[in-house]
């Protein structure tokens, strides 16, 4: 009798240890379960938002385009003028573009978890073959000039200048898994071209292959 009893609860705790593992190894698939989808859903969150800051970014870099009138009737080129003023109106409309308040901070948060910093803001006046550059810094006066050839000239995301256009690139934050905060940033090139401009390109693209 007492060798059976003792077989006996040796079952049963065999059956509890293996219904203890099963329970924690289900357990385990769960969290791996949520951590993949808390990760896609994140992912998701991101991508979108990168969709809508370069939506805002274009379209805030077409309203900073200032083109000089007088030298677009008298040669019909495109030249951004007045670089700081240009800057100026980029900051209002990439405010009013992103929704951000005064202290430069999304009001939703889901998008843009802090404030937005602007990290770059260049011009670049395409003349026949030649790019001319100019860089203004955050206290909106020009810190940089510099020229190169026509298709050798590349904006700080790594697209090559052909033609006028503008370049701006924003730091911000980003919340991702449990509540962690990263830090992003993201840059649009955006072209400012005539008809006759856009020809001139071609045929050049067309001449150098």
């Amino acid at each position: 009798m007492r060798l059976r009893r003792s077989g006996c609860q040796q079952r049963n705790i065999n059956v509890r240890d293996r219904g203890q593992a099963e329970w924690i190894l289900g357990m385990f698939f769960l969290l791996v379960l949520i951590v993949l989808m808390n990760t896609m859903l994140t992912l998701a969150s991101w991508r979108s938002t990168a969709g809508c800051l370069e939506d805002a970014l274009a379209v805030s870099n077409l309203a900073s385009a200032l083109i000089d009138l007088e030298e677009y009737g008298r040669s019909h080129r495109v030249v951004i003028a007045d670089a700081p003023a240009a800057y100026e109106i980029y900051t209002d409309a990439v405010r009013e573009n992103l929704g951000l308040d005064e202290n430069w901070e999304c009001r939703n948060r889901t998008m843009i978890a802090g404030p937005v910093e602007i990290a770059d803001y260049i011009i670049y006046n395409v003349d026949q073959n030649r790019v001319n550059a100019v860089r203004i810094g955050r206290d909106g006066k020009i810190s940089e000039r510099w020229r190169g050839a026509l298709g050798a000239v590349k904006a700080p995301n790594g697209v090559t200048v052909e033609c006028t256009g503008v370049y701006s690139e924003i730091r911000f934050e980003v919340e991702g898994f449990a509540g962690v905060l990263a830090q992003a940033h993201k840059g649009k090139l955006v072209d400012i071209v005539s008809e006759s401009e856009r020809e001139k390109v071609n045929k050049y693209e067309n001449d150098e292959s």
